[in-house]
């Protein structure tokens, strides 16, 4: 309810940009990740920007770190896990709660071990390179997820060991108990911005929530990962919202001209081009995020 979304704000860390982390729970606005959307933004010849972007209420807090000591011969996988992994995966290994931060409960069915060390090492999409981590601590995670809970053996001194004494406890997009962000809306929105004047030319709600659109209630914006491609006919294409909805937008009022149900949704940023002449735009349909349905599929569009 409202009044209990107002004693939680109450109790929790709030105020000026950069207030540090404590063990009360801090608010992040717009969010951790967005604002302006990672996937960047599309420039015309004009020099009219038009960027993505979200504003979902995101809360942390810090807790105390495991404690090693220098009395243990090794240190396990799970111990591992936990001071590396459980921050953004959870330390029951479920993930966030949104699904954007995937669980890796199961993960060797899906990947051998090979390639969960590959990820490590090399990171993948919003996960960076754990190139800090050695190969044994590495191997030691990965029987973790596996089940087996062994020790990668160390030769640390108690000087050495980590005296980092907290971690935090991830990235928590803070929502209703309907599923739907606590702020006022617009959730996500796409905005033109006039580079040459810094002034907003117009923003329009990216994506909706059908269910809230069907008792009248205006289209929200939805949480959006991705970014738009502009074409020389006026129009803007963007993919990128909850609602698996493939958008063509008129860049000069922000009117939606068109749309097109995708098979999952285009998590990405489209691209155009051309063959014998005729024009094409393409959006890869991966979805997965966001607690939406996953898929495999590359859509092309022909344009007029």
């Amino acid at each position: 309810s409202k009044e209990e979304i107002i004693e939680i704000l109450k109790k929790s860390n709030t105020g000026s940009a950069f207030i540090p982390l404590g063990r009360a729970r801090t608010l992040f606005f717009p969010g951790s990740d967005g604002g302006a959307q990672w996937g960047g933004a599309a420039v015309d010849e004009n020099s009219i920007m038009y960027v993505p972007a979200k504003e979902n209420p995101v809360f942390s807090s810090i807790i105390d770190a495991p404690n090693y000591t220098a009395s243990k011969a090794a240190i396990t996988g799970k111990q591992l896990y936990q001071t590396y992994c459980a921050a953004c995966h959870g330390a029951d290994r479920e993930g966030n709660h949104d699904g954007t931060i995937p669980g890796l409960l199961g993960i060797k069915a899906k990947y051998d071990n090979a390639a969960i060390l590959q990820i490590m090492a090399k990171g993948r999409g919003m996960m960076p390179a754990f190139t800090q981590i050695k190969e044994q601590d590495r191997q030691a995670i990965v029987d973790f997820l596996g089940g087996k809970n062994s020790s990668a053996q160390t030769s640390n001194t108690k000087s050495n060991l980590s005296t980092v004494p907290y971690t935090h406890t991830g990235y928590n997009r803070w929502y209703d108990t309907n599923g739907y962000p606590v702020s006022t809306p617009p959730w996500g929105t796409l905005t033109a911005i006039d580079m040459n004047t810094g002034k907003r030319q117009w923003q329009m709600p990216l994506g909706e929530y059908t269910e809230l659109t069907a008792r009248g209630i205006p289209p929200t914006g939805t949480d959006n990962y991705g970014c738009g491609a502009v074409t020389a006919g006026g129009l803007i294409f963007i993919a990128s919202s909850k609602d698996e909805q493939f958008r063509a937008f008129d860049r000069k009022t922000g009117k939606i001209l068109w749309q097109f149900k995708l098979p999952a949704a285009g998590y990405a940023s489209p691209s155009v081009y051309a063959i014998n002449g005729k024009q094409y735009i393409v959006i890869a349909c991966g979805g997965g995020k966001l607690k939406s349905k996953s898929g495999d599929r590359y859509l092309a569009f022909a344009l007029p």
